[in-house]
């Protein structure tokens, strides 16, 4: 997963929940319907409705908008139900999926962007997403071995807890909301590793601060663009995983911006 550049948050996480929650039930029948639609309209599936076309296309829209930016109350949830794809590749699906509901879905125009978005992977990673979210039968999400973690807690946003453990964020966050009963925290990034000890070791010597049980370490908010440059450059950079459909060529718009834009949009926010 990618870093995302901005101050703690200074409000409750239902507001500014950042990558914690699962997702909604509402939002989850959506995707999983919308993702059914677009496999059909990439497929030439028969019997897929052209009047789902625009609505498809618009919720998956919001969806990798989400991922791209970073910006949703449960952008972790949803990225890795997506298979982890990088935010620059996720700011590419969300772009042509933005041209591709203005357009006929069977226009020779749609055509060349479903290609596009064919070689971006975005199939198999709807595929993977609607197994991932099955009721009848769950494909298991890819709990890997270790995590690189920045985190954030409203109760003091003006620290940072940096760290690498055996644990997703979800797991940590679950751990420390219930070390410290009425706290709430939340996710600003974090990244699969393949050596989590090696990599505490190495956070350990970058800030020369000691670890707590959870192998977390407090550094000031203010310091946190710098620290996580630190961490993506010195520490953890040589022991980061790549998610299968990793992408990096793409120049994203700032999180604030993409902020901005998730928050116009209308019935998608989370």
């Amino acid at each position: 997963m990618s870093v995302r550049l901005m101050n703690a948050p200074n409000n409750y996480p239902y507001t500014y929940g950042w990558g914690v929650y699962p997702q909604l039930a509402t939002e989850l029948g959506k995707r999983r319907r919308s993702a059914k639609n677009m496999l059909g309209f990439i497929d030439a599936t028969p019997g897929v409705k052209p009047s789902d076309w625009r609505y498809s296309a618009l919720v998956l829209e919001g969806t990798f908008r989400s991922v791209a930016g970073e910006s949703s109350r449960d952008w972790f949830t949803l990225s890795n139900h997506l298979g982890q794809p990088s935010r620059a590749l996720a700011h590419e699906i969300f772009e042509h999926l933005q041209t591709l509901k203005g357009l006929d879905p069977r226009s020779s125009d749609a055509g060349r962007i479903f290609r596009m978005l064919e070689d971006f992977a975005l199939p198999d990673m709807l595929q993977y997403f609607r197994q991932t979210t099955s009721a009848e039968d769950p494909r298991p999400v890819d709990i890997r071995e270790g995590w690189c973690h920045v985190l954030w807690s409203h109760e003091t946003p003006d620290r940072l807890l940096v760290g690498a453990v055996h644990g997703t964020p979800t797991e940590v966050v679950s751990v420390l909301d219930h070390r410290s009963p009425g706290a709430r925290h939340g996710v600003l990034a974090a990244w699969h590793v393949e050596d989590p000890d090696w990599a505490a070791s190495q956070i350990v010597r970058t800030f020369d601060k000691s670890l707590d049980q959870l192998g977390l370490m407090q550094l000031p908010a203010t310091e946190g663009i710098a620290a996580i440059k630190l961490l993506t450059e010195n520490a953890i950079w040589k022991t980061i995983v790549k998610s299968p459909w990793h992408g990096e060529a793409v120049e994203l718009v700032c999180g604030e911006a993409a902020d901005a834009e998730s928050n116009e949009a209308s019935g998608l926010s989370l």
